[in-house]
């Protein structure tokens, strides 16, 4: 049989993962894979949680490489469960899903998602976190929980959401997009103040009332 690949090809050291605007690294994007489903690590420090929401067209995959994590799938009410390194977690699509970590120590874990609409959703963060949970998701068939994540923070008290690169919560300021959203959403603008502190919160309120007096009120 003739060998078309190279070690390189095969092999994906750490060094070759390719780092991305979120706090996600691409092992193998999906066209690598003949369309199939896509390779990712990502990580969640302690406090932090990766926000509720849904996809409509992926089927993922976790498997945790260090740390532990806690689950929720199916919102409120729903099933909860704590998967620790060597574990396997399903995430069908259609379900609503977030992970959080309690514990003093990062968790490390590897994520495979079918198709690309994931990979697509991760690009747009280069974007601005606007287009990322914004129109981008929106296109792919994904959607955000943010009283629920807001809920499941206060209850763990947690300090940090993961995924989406929220290192410098005061940088969310420079982005138009993100002042709309929060703007016209309620529960969004919760999360961000929650995240953020009472400095981040002064500022948005600030910047809201000065580019439409209307929204000052909505935004107390």
């Amino acid at each position: 049989m003739s060998i078309t690949y190279t070690t390189e090809d095969l092999r994906i050291q750490p060094a070759d993962q390719e780092a991305t605007a979120s706090d996600m690294k691409i092992v193998a994007r999906n066209a690598k894979l003949a369309g199939h489903f896509s390779v990712m690590e990502g990580e969640v420090r302690p406090g932090e949680i990766l926000a509720f929401h849904t996809h409509q067209n992926e089927d993922q995959h976790m498997y945790i490489i260090e740390g532990e994590l806690h689950f929720e799938v199916g919102g409120a009410g729903g099933l909860r469960f704590t998967a620790r390194a060597g574990d396997h977690v399903l995430k069908p699509r259609g379900s609503s899903h977030g992970f959080w970590n309690p514990t003093k120590h990062t968790a490390r874990y590897i994520e495979t998602s079918t198709q690309d609409g994931f990979e697509r959703f991760v690009d747009a963060r280069a974007e601005g976190i606007s287009t990322m949970i914004g129109g981008a998701a929106e296109s792919l068939g994904m959607s955000f929980e943010h009283a629920r994540t807001l809920e499941v923070m206060k209850e763990f008290e947690l300090d940090g959401m993961a995924g989406a690169n929220l290192s410098d919560p005061q940088a969310l300021l420079r982005d138009p997009g993100l002042l709309e959203l929060l703007r016209t959403d309620a529960a969004a603008r919760e999360l961000i103040f929650y995240l953020g502190g009472a400095k981040l919160e002064s500022s948005v309120k600030g910047l809201l009332g000065r580019l439409d007096p209307r929204a000052r009120a909505g935004a107390c």
